[in-house]
């Protein structure tokens, strides 16, 4: 089967992903970056340690590195993004049963590994992208994740821009762009960091999901030592060809407020104001959100700066406000309930596990 004929989603407009190298900083930003262009940079890494990287040497490395695994991944709830379960494993142990295809395999994914916390040996072996050294800024990151032939992630978008790094073994990917519409994400207030769709690209159900057939797909087979920018906010779907290793890393504009300013902006802010509600919705049901909505705009502003390293403005901070106060048909914000310390409550984004590893209540 070709590479066409794999991605390409039969019902959708599908489009390749451009292929480039000997990209200068100022070409990725100004050609992909600021216009929100997905493309693959196929020398990206050409000069990274871990390109050298495979599941055994870094088991007798690492080996006995503690990680949380995801489990019950294999299962049409996992697909749409609806549930899985955690464990704590060694690395080595999780790639026995990986090397062996076993049925614990089939169903577990070692996902959004922290290299800070998780590897901190390995952390050397990933350069910061060259590309991030003047326009832009880590968010957070890097991860690694190391998947079994045949894995399907569940098709989501994250609030951040992300260079997605294959080292080993090959990814399809799909992306396609910002649709709330076509793309049908689980309801607000579900569990996470990111947005799920509730499609399943592999086999999509047209008859519970018609307007997916209007989606706009770009795919690509990344390959290694390839690297794929994927902008924020943008759903993608990812599937494992091989047993491999991939890295990614979650960045954004550099400055004090160009990230969050572009979240305003198209193609982002539908995507921006949906994510934003999904955690308030999360929140909704929780002794706190009496006091978050007493005092919305200061958690609004802590909410971005420790997301992001970035201060809204108080036009931002308003035009937020007034979303969630639309959105909870609230008039008047009312008076501040202030508690003991100086700072606003926080505002959790809570859900299965979040990126560090701690379980969120």
């Amino acid at each position: 089967t070709s590479t066409r004929e794999i991605m390409a989603i039969p019902c959708c407009q599908s489009t390749a992903i451009p292929r480039v190298s000997g990209l200068s900083e100022k070409e990725f930003h100004e050609l992909y970056f600021v216009p929100a262009k997905p493309v693959i940079i196929t020398d990206a890494t050409d000069d990274w340690p871990a390109r050298s990287w495979t599941i055994e040497n870094l088991v007798e490395r690492v080996g006995d590195n503690e990680v949380w695994v995801r489990g019950k991944t294999n299962a049409e709830d996992y697909r749409v993004g609806k549930a899985y379960t955690i464990r704590r494993d060694t690395f080595a142990k999780y790639c026995e049963d990986l090397t062996k295809g076993n049925a614990r395999a089939r169903s577990s994914y070692l996902a959004v590994a922290s290299m800070q916390q998780a590897f901190p040996q390995l952390q050397p072996d990933v350069p910061l992208p060259i590309y991030l050294r003047n326009y832009g800024k880590l968010h957070l990151g890097p991860y690694m994740w190391v998947a079994l032939k045949g894995h399907y992630e569940f098709c989501h978008f994250d609030p951040d821009d992300n260079f997605l790094v294959m080292i080993r073994g090959r990814k399809q990917v799909r992306l396609f762009g910002t649709d709330l519409t076509s793309l049908y994400p689980n309801p607000l207030g579900s569990h996470g960091k990111t947005v799920q769709s509730q499609v399943n690209c592999d086999n999509p159900d047209l008859e519970k999901f018609p307007l997916f057939a209007n989606a706009k797909c770009q795919y690509c087979v990344l390959e290694p030592g390839e690297m794929l920018f994927i902008p924020a906010f943008f759903w993608h779907q990812v599937n494992a060809l091989d047993t491999g290793i991939s890295l990614n890393m979650f960045y954004g504009d550099p400055g004090e407020n160009d990230f969050i300013s572009k979240m305003f902006r198209q193609p982002y802010q539908e995507h921006f104001f949906h994510w934003f509600l999904n955690i308030m919705e999360q929140n909704k049901n929780h002794q706190t959100f009496p006091k978050i909505i007493s005092r919305m705009p200061e958690v609004v502003k802590h909410f971005f700066m420790k997301q992001w390293h970035e201060t809204p403005t108080s036009e931002q901070v308003e035009k937020v406000v007034k979303l969630v106060m639309k959105h909870f048909m609230i008039d008047i914000l009312p008076a501040p309930i202030m508690g003991e310390g100086k700072f606003p409550p926080v505002l959790k984004i809570r859900g299965l596990l979040h990126r560090d590893g701690n379980k969120l209540k």
